[in-house]
Parts: C-alpha cells; sequence; structure tokens
C-alpha cells in the first residue's frame, strides 16, 4: 500500500465533521464546555436540545478572566432544561491542570455518563486533548461540537500593515497578550527514547513566540513545522507561512518548501487543514513511523482546535510521543467576533474508532494482514 492509499484509507476510517443545526441529547449524555470570552462560546446553547436526563459540565478557568462568560452560558443552557449543578463547574488551571483529569473523571462517573458532547469552541487546546483522554480512558462515546468564528484577529488589513513595516511580532501580539511557557502534564508525557535525539514536531500558529520558546526550553535535533490552512480567510496560510519563514529557514532540511514563492515567501510543502482533523491524523502518523525507530518524538499541539483534536487522537495511537504545551498568557479582545458555521464529529465509542485506525497502520506500516 502506497503512502497515498494509507492516506485515504485513513480519511476513510475516520468520521468526517457534519454541520449542526440542532443536537439532540438525553438520558446519559453529558456536555463538556469551556466558556469563553468570544462570541461564539454561546453557540451550542442555541443548538442543544436536551431531554430528560442530560447534563453539563463547565470548565471554569484559572487564572479567572471577568471576560469569561461562565454565568452567560449556564443560564442559557439551564432556560434549555439543561441540569448544571454547582459541582459540575470544574475549575480548569491553564498553566497548572494538576488534578483536573481526576476531578473531570470523578464527576463523569457521578453523572453515569455514557457520551459526551464535547464542545471545543472556545477551549484551551490542552484541555481538549486532556478530556478527549479521559473519554478514552472511560470508553464513552463521544461527539465534537465546534463552532467557527465569523472573522479571527488580525485582520488581512493588519496583518499586511506588520508585514510592511517588517513588524514579525505584531500580528502575535494582536492575538496574544504574551507567553507563559511550556506546560507539561503527567498523562500525556513519556519517557521512551529518552536517550535518543528529539524530533519537535510543531503546529505553527499567529505567535512565533510559541515556537521560540518551545525549542529555548526543549532543544529539539531536528524541527518539523506543520502548517494550517483554513478552509475560509485563506490568507492566513501565507501569513502563518511569513512569520516563521525565519525558524523555518534555520531548520530547512526538515522543511521543504514549494517551488514557487507566494507574496514574497517560500511556502511549506507540510500543511494541513485546520478544520479537517483527518489530514492532521495522517500527516502526524506519517512523520511517526518515519522518525520513532531513531528519535524520540515531541508533539507541539499550538496549532487550531480540530488540529488538537488529531493529535490527541495520535497520541492516544502512540503513548511514547511526548506532549509538550507552549501556552499564551491571555488573549486580545479581538481575537475572534462572531459565529459561523457549526459543526459535529461523531466518533462513537472512541476507543473503537481508535483501532480501526490503528488496524490500518498495521497493515501498512507492519506488513500485518487485515
Amino acid at each position: 500500500m502506497t503512502v497515498t492509499a494509507l492516506s485515504a484509507l485513513l480519511m476513510r476510517k475516520l468520521p468526517a465533521l457534519e454541520l449542526c443545526t440542532r443536537l439532540s441529547i438525553g438520558a446519559g449524555d453529558v456536555v463538556i464546555h469551556a466558556p469563553g470570552f468570544e462570541d461564539r462560546t454561546m453557540a451550542v446553547a442555541d443548538i442543544v436540545k436536551p431531554k430528560r436526563g442530560a447534563h453539563a459540565i463547565l470548565l471554569d478557568y484559572l487564572p479567572f478572566s471577568a471576560r469569561n462568560r461562565v454565568g452567560d452560558v449556564r443560564e442559557s443552557l439551564r432556560k434549555s432544561r439543561l441540569a448544571i449543578a454547582d459541582e459540575d463547574i470544574v475549575t480548569y488551571n491553564r498553566f497548572e491542570p494538576r488534578d483536573f483529569e481526576e476531578r473531570l473523571r470523578a464527576r463523569l462517573i457521578a453523572l453515569a455518563a455514557r457520551r459526551v458532547v464535547l464542545d471545543i469552541s472556545t477551549m484551551s487546546k490542552l484541555a481538549i486533548m486532556l478530556v478527549l483522554e479521559i473519554c478514552r480512558v472511560l470508553d464513552l462515546d463521544v461527539c465534537v461540537f465546534y463552532a467557527e468564528a465569523q472573522e479571527y484577529g488580525p485582520s488581512e488589513a493588519e496583518f499586511e500593515a506588520a508585514k510592511n513595516d517588517n513588524a514579525i511580532h505584531r500580528p502575535s501580539l494582536q492575538v496574544f497578550t504574551g507567553v507563559h511557557g511550556v506546560v507539561r502534564v503527567e498523562s500525556l508525557k513519556s519517557v521512551a527514547m529518552q536517550g535518543n535525539p528529539t524530533a519537535a514536531l510543531v503546529f505553527m500558529s499567529f505567535n512565533d513566540a510559541l515556537t521560540q520558546v518551545l525549542l529555548n526550553t526543549v532543544y529539539p535535533s531536528r524541527l518539523f513545522l506543520i502548517n494550517g490552512r483554513p478552509p475560509v480567510h485563506r490568507w492566513r496560510e501565507l501569513a502563518t507561512a511569513w512569520i516563521h519563514d525565519q525558524v523555518r529557514r534555520e531548520w530547512e532540511e526538515d522543511n521543504p518548501v514549494r517551488l514557487d514563492v507566494v507574496g514574497g515567501v517560500q511556502m511549506p510543502t507540510r500543511v494541513v487543514s485546520t478544520l479537517d482533523y483527518r489530514e492532521t491524523v495522517v500527516s502526524l502518523l506519517g512523520l511517526y513511523w518515519q522518525l520513532s525507530a531513531t528519535h524520540r518524538i515531541l508533539l507541539a499541539p499550538a496549532g487550531s482546535k480540530m488540529q488538537a483534536v488529531g493529535c490527541s487522537l495520535v497520541k492516544a495511537l502512540h503513548p511514547d510521543i511526548h506532549i509538550e504545551y507552549p501556552s499564551p498568557e491571555g488573549f486580545q479582545a479581538v481575537y475572534s467576533s462572531g459565529i459561523a458555521d457549526c459543526w459535529l464529529l461523531d466518533f462513537g465509542r472512541l476507543s473503537e474508532q481508535l483501532a480501526a485506525v490503528s488496524g490500518a497502520e498495521r497493515q501498512e506500516y507492519l506488513e500485518i494482514p487485515p
């Protein structure tokens, strides 16, 4: 089987995103949502249609921010008759998650959860990975809900102005208020291959400082940058490539570019959709099998939220991958506005979905027949 054939097989094995305008939930279903300050944090409240026996758990971010709309989301869901007890407000420290997994797991067990509807629209990418890992361990059915924003900061005009001024950090500063540092969580760590050189797989974003803080922390031997291609706002693919162009040149051997030049930038050939998580899974699995025999693999999910979903699946498939999360300090008010399309990703039983992907891998890379 060729790499292209394997990619096609994996794309078929994994469920595709579907547009969502109404979401019915009932007994045994638990919505998990992390209310933020963006408009789209309210999207799930307009779409979810609960029946008796459905519950919700809300993540309350620490450090505390008065902009986060926990109260608004709770009241809106309450009006739709979705039960949210005080015990269902679970704090999540973005910089020190510590016992978050234990507390969330205990709450899901107490609610007798059978299916989790995970709203990742305004959820920390590290929290996305942790919640999905809990769902896998508890062997739950999983649906991922994601609301896109209509506009994301910075705007194309703001980026072009910063680019013309050669102020490479200016676009970053319009989205993030700074960089906290690298966050590690015990359940996503790995000590495998520690004596070997490290290969870092890093998703590009609008903040190249996230990449730099990671490099200054882990000192990898090789760096594989992965750019993102949005289905809308396609100019952002060029913008993130431009922002990371210098660091890409410093690690040129592992980061090939296309022959053509776009907007004065040599565009990376390694690029995946910011929305279709399946492209992330395919790309990361290809890199894993290329590198895992000789390198310790470090994965930094600093890209989009749907890319973080893909990262979570690959980490579950290969526990020897080590996760390091370069975390922003905070976000500017112009981070996003409006609510665009809403999507649903229905995995069914997550453990069964992962087993299907693992079988495709064994068939290709280990030559084990299906």
